[in-house]
């Protein structure tokens, strides 16, 4: 029997609390994270990304506006 490791935590990131400042955009190595404007044209950051996020969490490090948070996957 094979063990399953569990898919890393992935950044949800909260819009109300998110103000598009991109620190977050910055720390991601791996480049899985954007910056979009919405409807309303705030920028706001978004995983585009899911399958190359390493769930390093250095994103939600970097937010200076607790806007992410880490969490397991709903399909986990």
């Amino acid at each position: 029997m094979t063990s399953r490791r569990p898919a890393p935590r992935l950044p949800g990131i909260d819009p109300g609390r998110c103000t598009g400042c991109g620190r977050c955009v910055a720390a991601c190595e791996p480049r899985v994270l954007s910056l979009v404007t919405g409807a309303d044209w705030r920028k706001g950051a978004v995983l585009h990304d899911r399958a190359g996020c390493t769930g390093c969490s250095l994103c939600a490090l970097r937010c200076p506006f607790d806007a992410i948070e880490m969490r397991r996957p709903a399909w986990d």
